[in-house]
C-alpha cells in the first residue's frame, strides 16, 4: 500500500515539475501577448488609414463623374487662357509714345526704360506683334515729313531691337503729318505730333 502511494506521489511531483520546466517564463509570455495586441492593433488603423483614403478617392471621382464634359471642357480651357494671358496683360506697357525735337530723327535716351517695357513685353510672349507708326508735325512738304517720319520709325525699331526685341514682331511704317495727335498749330500742339506711337 506504501508502494503504490509513494509511486502515485513521485508521478504527481514530476508531472508538476515537468510542467513548470516546459512553462515559458511569465515575462515573455507577457511579451508574446503585448507583441500580438500591438501588431493587431498596428494593422487595424493602417486599414482606418487606407480605407479612409481610399472613401476620399471615391468622393473625388464621384464628384468629377457628376461634372459634365462640357463644364470640365470649359474649366480646362478658363485655367489654360488664366494661366498664360494674365501674366501678358499685367505686364503690358502703358506709355505707347516717343516724343521727338524739331525735324529730328534721332531716339532720345530717356525713352530706353519706357521702350525697355516695351522688349519685356513682346519677349513674354513670340506671337505678339508690334507695329512702330512715326508722325510728323504739319511744317515742311508732305514728302518730306513722310520721310521723316520712316526715320523716326525706324530708329526706335533700331533701338527696340538693340536692347533685345525680335526684328520679325516689329512693323515700321510713317504716317508723316497726317492723323495728328493735336490738330492746332501752337508750338505745344506741333510738339505733340512729332512722335512715335507703339501700337499692339
Amino acid at each position: 500500500m506504501r508502494i503504490v502511494h509513494t509511486s502515485l506521489l513521485i508521478s504527481f511531483i514530476l508531472s508538476t515539475s515537468g510542467c513548470s520546466l516546459f512553462q515559458p517564463p511569465a515575462d515573455e509570455s507577457q511579451e508574446e501577448v503585448m507583441t500580438s495586441v500591438g501588431e493587431k492593433a498596428g494593422s487595424e488603423h493602417l486599414f482606418e488609414v487606407n480605407q479612409q483614403d481610399y472613401m476620399q478617392e471615391q468622393i473625388v471621382k464621384n464628384q468629377s463623374a457628376r461634372m459634365s464634359r462640357s463644364q470640365q471642357i470649359e474649366l480646362a480651357v478658363e485655367a489654360a487662357v488664366n494661366e498664360r494671358v494674365e501674366p501678358i496683360l499685367l505686364s503690358q506697357p502703358t506709355q505707347h509714345t516717343i516724343y521727338f525735337t524739331f525735324s529730328s530723327p534721332m531716339v532720345d535716351s530717356k525713352w530706353n526704360d519706357q521702350l525697355k517695357q516695351h522688349v519685356n513685353y513682346l519677349s513674354s510672349d513670340q506671337s505678339i506683334r508690334l507695329l512702330v507708326a512715326g508722325f510728323t508735325d504739319a511744317k515742311g512738304s508732305a514728302d518730306f515729313n513722310l520721310k521723316l517720319g520712316q526715320l523716326r520709325s525706324n530708329n526706335v525699331c533700331k533701338e527696340l531691337e538693340a536692347l533685345g526685341a525680335r526684328k520679325e514682331q516689329l512693323t515700321c511704317v510713317s504716317y508723316g503729318e497726317t492723323h495728328p495727335a493735336d490738330p492746332g498749330s501752337s508750338d505745344e500742339a506741333r510738339a505733340r505730333n512729332r512722335r512715335v506711337e507703339l501700337l499692339y
